[in-house]
């Protein structure tokens, strides 16, 4: 496809959604199994290639962006499905807007919610901007927090269409249209271990902004990076607009920090959009300043949490920015294999600020380790966080689907992260408790099967499986309150 024919098939958009619309796409699966450890493993990704660019011109962090190439991504498959509501909107964007309530269909299952409004005429949306680590108060239900840039068509122009591959979109959307928008390099990183210089020159935290909607009744997805969930479908009407906020940290190595089957990926910002009919009108994108700094949410985890590449797996950390409203971001270190004794801590103590939130959840990778040890890992973890006024979370690991009912799962150490929970003052949720509990009430074991890797991995969830148990984390945090984990204040 010509570079004129793609930018032909993009003005169409927000017309006749992306019928007709397609380009090369392939993929390779990721790894994962499990055993001892519940390590990934496996499964070479294939390097997506072909089109020519379809626009050209500034460095990623500014609202220019870089030409972008139209490729496929890597891609595995897994069918996801339920039909979910999205939350209504609040207050309008500047003066004149209309606060939306819609709906959509998720391609995961389960509920999700979402803050849109409608474009009104006027300023930019009013909210304290959240800099340097402090507790500042979400922004309004509805609204975008100042600094962050204005969605525009012209980075929507830089955006190309794909191909399914294995019965997903490249960014783990449901498809059957598929669209990326590689904002930084387009050369696709096969390193396991080492990123490239341009991966390490492009990252950080981008604020992004996005405009769903247009002439054309739509149903959209969003995902970004390595299959990382941003916003559940959402379905508008014929000349609705929708526009949301997100946060998105972009790391050298694309998923996990350092693991076989987790290649570095793209350089810089990627975002991908699918569904039967996406619609997207506007894209704005910049890095980060110490004005606008983020909240950020560093994840310190094993293979159950990371954010997995290729689409057969997926990581519950991968899908925990779909329920987070913008100021707040996700930033996973998790990786396969990690135990308590976790190798990459040092990597998010280099990260974190002080106002910053941490979620540690380890257990599958210490079998055999007194519950004593792990629990004396947690907390040297903890006390490291709360000198640094970082608050954590400590979570207990998700159950693994052994048979229904879900037989013991005491060798998850889920009494060793509570204890450490008690014995330092922090916060605790008991996935291990709340993933036994939803698997059981599942008709079989064939049934929970369905929300992992393979359907026959008894750990690895997929992208359908992964926002699950994300969605039980963030119930649980809604549950516990606000005085209990403050940082559910910016829930969706």
């Amino acid at each position: 496809m010509t570079t004129m024919q793609r930018l032909s098939c993009l003005s169409l958009l927000t017309i006749a959604g992306l019928a007709g619309c397609s380009g090369a796409s392939s993929g390779g699966d990721p790894g994962g199994s499990g055993g001892t450890p519940e390590t990934s493993t496996g499964g070479t990704t294939a390097v997506s290639t072909g089109g020519t660019t379809a626009s050209s011109g500034g460095k990623t962090g500014s609202t220019g962006g870089t030409t972008v190439v139209s490729s496929g991504g890597t891609q595995g498959g897994t069918s996801t499905g339920g039909t979910v509501p999205s939350s209504t909107g609040g207050a309008p964007e500047g003066t004149g807007g209309v606060t939306v309530s819609t709906g959509g269909t998720t391609p995961t299952g389960g509920s999700v919610g979402g803050n849109p409004v409608t474009t009104g005429s006027g300023g930019a949306a009013g909210s304290s901007p959240v800099g340097g680590g402090g507790a500042a108060p979400p922004p309004a239900p509805g609204t975008i927090p100042d600094g962050y840039p204005a969605p525009t068509a012209d980075n929507v122009a830089k955006c190309t269409m794909v191909g399914l591959t294995a019965g997903l979109c490249p960014g783990g959307g449901p498809g059957p249209m598929c669209m990326q928008c590689l904002y930084g390099g387009t050369a696709y990183g096969t390193s396991e271990t080492t990123p490239t210089a341009e991966g390490t020159s492009e990252a950080g935290n981008y604020l992004v902004t996005v405009k769903v909607g247009g002439a054309a009744a739509g149903s959209t997805y969003i995902g970004c990076e390595s299959s990382r969930g941003l916003l559940q479908t959402v379905a508008t009407t014929a000349g609705q607009t929708l526009t949301y906020a997100f946060v998105v940290n972009v790391r050298a190595m694309e998923g996990q920090p350092q693991h076989a089957g987790g290649p570095s990926g793209y350089p810089g910002l990627d975002i991908f959009f699918s569904g039967t009919a996406p619609q997207v009108s506007g894209i704005g994108y910049a890095l980060s300043t110490a004005a606008t700094k983020p909240i950020m949410v560093y994840m310190a985890s094993d293979s159950t949490a990371c954010d997995q590449t290729g689409n057969v797996f997926g990581g519950w950390g991968q899908m925990l920015p779909t329920y987070f409203n913008a100021p707040v971001g996700i930033a996973n270190y998790a990786n396969s294999g990690a135990s308590s004794n976790f190798g990459h801590w040092n990597d998010i103590k280099a990260k974190w600020s002080a106002g910053d939130w941490v979620i540690i959840q380890f257990g599958h990778n210490d079998k055999g380790v007194a519950d004593a040890t792990v629990q004396a890992n947690l907390e040297k973890m903890v006390s490291d966080a709360q000198a640094a006024k970082v608050t954590p979370i400590l979570v207990s690991p998700p159950a693994r689907v052994q048979g229904i009912p879900i037989p013991d799962q005491s060798s998850l150490h889920a009494a060793a992260a509570k204890a450490a929970a008690a014995a330092k003052g922090c916060a605790y949720i008991d996935l291990t408790a709340l993933s036994t509990a939803w698997y059981n009430t599942l008709p079989s074991k064939t049934a929970a099967l369905a929300f992992h890797a393979n359907m026959s991995d008894a750990t690895h969830t997929n992208l359908a499986g992964a926002y699950k148990l994300a969605g039980l984390v963030a119930d649980d945090m809604k549950k516990q309150g606000t005085t209990a984990i403050p940082l559910g204040m910016y829930l969706r």
